[in-house]
């Protein structure tokens, strides 16, 4: 069987890091033709556990004495592990203290309805028992169980769907698949590689476990479009059900997966997903503790349902099977709040108000719910441009209602001091029908923070560009900034102020020490000053680096339009500037903060 004429490009290790964001491939998938009845259960699950495990979380991110800080399950292509002496991980891989029992229980108590584990990840050992290939974990390890058929059984039990992550490009164990350039220096047969086992252990996933949710393929790199239909073919072939990601390449999946890590500010088109991981690693590594907190995952789930993609939150446990107790706690956390709150979540679709700076929304036919991520100080929540009748308002899990008033085109709620619930807050408005709203543009809040980010920019002479770097390796970090710019370039927010007020005005820029004293003007009505900008460091490893600074204070005299800009007057360098956004903190809320 031939398939698609293709050599294995062989992708660089370490020393030359690969570049991980041009591996994953593009992000589009398949437009659906009508109704898919297929995606209705992932639209509305909202939030998924991804487990990352293998050999490589028995090396915990360690190899002969050294660890290789950033993600641990590339520690075989960053040590540049030979294929025989990373074979010897298997030997001592025996994760007797494995419980899919307790797995799965631990997600659903999280509050999550779905699970996607690695059957097969870049390092190339199966996490199942394979005819294709011996190196698997029933015929390499003394452990000789297969842990996935366990984890189906548990997910049925449980009422949860299971899916699997298959690396279908890079393999490092294979002379024929992509990305081992330590071992195997000649370029392989990619046709045989897939032929003798992606294709086989593909099928054996489809076929061994009961119905499989979806296939979550991975890093498709340089992989041919015939290729990647043959993989499609085979999914919709054995189960016709099962979704496919972004990532198997071509624009041939079902929905999109985002960048690792990245929480977007508008909404991709049609289903996406954003996969994010607790700590700073997706497989097991001893020395990451860096747990990110019951409102982190909370408030990141809540951005992302708020424009209608799904959260998938990873962990790793350990090469002895065991979840880490801290991030168990934590999923514990998170899933009583959901409990408290799951009308918000579930089943729901993205609010037509966008992020706002007290939060984001959900909604459902004669509901829609808001979530406080930021509590005003003043008292008031506002809500602009919203097109529907409004009954009632209420705190989600008290029931305690709420006053509210009209004024013109905006809904006024008036909240108590403090926050009644812990970590976020939801207030459900009951109205009639579906939620309507005219596009409310920026409003200036009083009692916030506000932001002004650079995808809502009027722009001239400069563009806006989505720039990902890695911290360590493998550690995402993701923003849009304003980039390009020119002497006479500008951006430009228009704003509505609902009542006078005194801000602390910043700006989140990026800075090279080739244009360091650069200088800009600020206009806001008929106020104009100009500021310089200041280096933020050199763009070393390709990090950017940002500055958070203080431009000045501004004076909103009465309510109403305005117009602040940002406009380039003399660059000493190009390419070397760029906007992330522009803050306006009320006076009042910085004398709080230095009360404290």
């Amino acid at each position: 069987m031939r398939i698609s004429h293709q050599k294995t490009t062989r992708t660089p290790a370490t020393g030359a890091s690969p570049d991980m964001s041009a591996l994953w491939g593009t992000k589009s998938a398949l437009k659906p033709s009508g109704p898919q009845p297929r995606g209705v259960w992932f639209k509305e699950s909202r939030f998924a556990l991804f487990i990352h495990w293998g050999l490589y979380s028995e090396a915990a991110a360690q190899w002969r004495g050294k660890t290789y800080y950033g993600i641990a399950e590339w520690i075989m292509c960053r040590a540049r592990i030979p294929v025989k002496d990373y074979e010897k991980l298997a030997k001592r891989f025996n994760p007797e203290e494995f419980d899919a029992k307790a797995w799965v229980r631990l997600a659903k108590t999280a509050g999550m309805k779905y699970i996607v584990i690695t059957a097969k990840h870049h390092d190339g050992f199966a996490l199942f028992k394979s005819k294709a290939s011996r190196f698997n974990i029933v015929d390499a390890t003394p452990f000789h169980r297969d842990p996935l058929k366990e984890l189906a059984e548990a997910c049925r039990n449980e009422g949860l769907k299971l899916g699997f992550y298959y690396s279908q490009f890079q393999d490092w164990h294979e002379p024929d698949a992509a990305g081992n350039t330590w071992d195997f220096k000649q370029k392989g047969d990619f046709d045989k590689y897939l032929r003798e086992k992606a294709i086989p252990q593909i099928e054996e996933l489809l076929t061994h476990y009961g119905p499989v949710a979806l296939i979550w393929f991975d890093t498709p790199g340089s992989i041919s479009h015939e290729a990647a239909t043959t993989l499609r073919n085979l999914v919709n072939r054995l189960q016709p059900d099962c979704l496919v990601n972004s990532r198997l390449g071509h624009g041939l999946g079902d929905y999109s997966t985002l960048g690792d890590m990245e929480v977007p500010l508008t909404a991709p088109n049609g289903l996406w997903e954003t996969v994010d991981t607790h700590n700073d690693t997706w497989a097991y590594a001893g020395y990451d503790h860096n747990w990110k907190s019951p409102r982190e995952l909370i408030s990141r789930l809540l951005r992302v349902a708020a424009l209608g993609g799904n959260y998938m939150l990873n962990i790793g446990p350990t090469g002895r099977g065991v979840i880490p107790p801290e991030s168990a706690e934590i999923l514990r956390q998170t899933g009583k709040w959901i409990r408290r709150n799951t009308d918000s979540l579930y089943g729901t679709s993205a609010s037509p108000l966008g992020l706002q700076p007290w939060g984001c929304s959900t909604h459902r036919p004669g509901k829609l719910y808001l979530h406080i991520l930021h509590w005003p100080w003043d008292g008031e929540i506002w809500l602009h441009g919203l097109r529907v009748k409004v009954h009632q308002a209420r705190f989600l899990v008290s029931g305690r209602n709420l006053k509210f008033f009209k004024k013109s085109a905006s809904l006024c709620l008036r909240i108590p001091p403090m926050p009644p619930d812990h970590p976020v807050v939801v207030i459900v408005l009951d109205i009639d029908g579906t939620v309507k709203s005219t596009p409310p543009g920026l409003y200036i809040y009083n009692g916030l923070v506000n932001q002004f980010e650079a995808p809502f920019a009027k722009l001239k002479c400069c563009k806006v560009k989505n720039r990902r770097w890695m911290e360590k390796f493998g550690d995402w970090h993701t923003t849009d900034l304003v980039v390009q710019w020119h002497n006479g370039s500008s951006a430009e927010w228009a704003f509505s102020a609902i009542k006078p007020g005194v801000f602390y005005l910043f700006a989140d820029y990026e800075c090279l020490p080739s244009a360091e004293g650069s200088e800009f003007e600020l206009t806001l009505g008929n106020t104009t000053w100009t500021f310089p900008v200041m280096c933020t460091g050199s763009r070393d490893y390709n990090r950017t680096r940002i500055r958070h600074g203080r431009l000045g204070m501004i004076s909103l005299h009465k309510a109403g339009k305005y117009r602040l800009m940002i406009r380039a007057i003399h660059l000493k360098a190009k390419g070397a500037f760029a906007l992330k956004k522009v803050a306006l903190e009320p006076m009042e809320m910085r004398g709080m903060h230095e009360n404290q």
